[in-house]
């Protein structure tokens, strides 16, 4: 009987730490929502807190006016896209040699390969090293400086390497009996069977490549930037070109920033239901360890 209070006690407790956490994070898009589409007077006199006040979506006609948005936003589903594609790819094949461990069908050399993936993981050479290396090989400027430097995640391949573990052996061994080489093996047995851990690392990957700002504002020019960096430097210093007083009435520089935020991230918010079946499959399975 104690012990069944104890547990409603602490089951109590988890729900009110995480109704607050999801208020936390919850709260602040609503607010930038809710100001988007509020009026500039209500938006100038401070007015709007979590529900828009005199419903105006002028905001939103001066964003998708923006030419140099619109350009961004292309960049960024290119990257993301490409980042995903080819991160995936390589992440996999890696991470499919590498479970197969250092025994008599392992390969040879696999504690230098996970000493190497380590050593990676925890030390990198810096910003200066990178854009040096970056614009020696002439990436300056192009959308491979935004992909490459980050499409190796060792984080990933850890993932991606204990969930191969955690799949039967049997199956495995039925393909190689059939005639299967490691390459089949691998597209036709492994890939198919990895979906939930795919989706979750294909996740993390969208994620942080549509909101990774710092490398577009180092290794590109300021009108081929990806859309996190735009918005950056639309919030920190503004350009509004207000012709008329009519249509500063529809909007102000806080309204346009929050319109252009709420575009931003309407992508994220697209894709995320589609995934989160996968995500708490993947992340658990793939993060224990046979």
């Amino acid at each position: 009987m104690r012990t069944t209070a104890k547990f409603s006690a602490f089951q109590l407790i988890n729900n009110l730490v995480m109704i607050m956490l999801a208020a936390v994070c919850i709260l602040p898009f609503l607010h930038v929502l809710s100001v988007s589409l509020s009026s500039s007077a209500a938006v100038s006199a401070n007015q709007v807190t979590f529900w828009p006040i005199g419903l105006n979506l002028g905001s939103y006609s001066k964003a998708l006016e923006d030419t140099q948005l619109l350009r961004s936003l292309w960049i960024s589903v290119e990257r993301t896209l490409l980042s995903v594609t080819l991160g995936l790819l390589v992440t996999s094949m890696a991470a499919y040699v590498l479970s197969k461990g250092g025994g008599r069908n392992g390969i040879a050399g696999y504690k230098w390969f996970v000493g190497f993936f380590i050593v990676a993981l925890l030390f990198n050479g810096g910003m200066i090293p990178t854009y040096l290396v970056v614009t020696k090989i002439g990436l300056y400027n192009s959308i491979w400086a935004l992909i490459l430097p980050t499409m190796v995640n060792v984080f990933n391949i850890i993932l991606i390497m204990n969930f191969f573990k955690a799949l039967p052996k049997e199956l495995e061994e039925a393909a190689f009996i059939d005639g299967a080489g490691h390459w089949k093996v691998y597209l036709r047995v492994m890939m198919p069977l990895s979906l939930p851990v795919m989706a979750t690392v294909g996740l993390f990957t969208v994620v942080g490549e549509w909101n990774e700002w710092l490398s577009g504002q180092i290794y590109m020019k300021p009108e081929n930037v990806p859309l996190s960096t735009f918005l950056k430097a639309a919030i920190s210093m503004p350009n509004i070109d207000i012709k008329n007083a009519e249509e500063a009435a529809k909007f102000n520089a806080v309204s346009l920033n929050s319109a252009q935020i709420f575009i931003g991230a309407l992508p994220i918010l697209l894709i995320y239901p589609f995934l989160q079946k996968f995500f708490a499959k993947g992340i658990v399975i793939g993060a224990v360890k046979e």
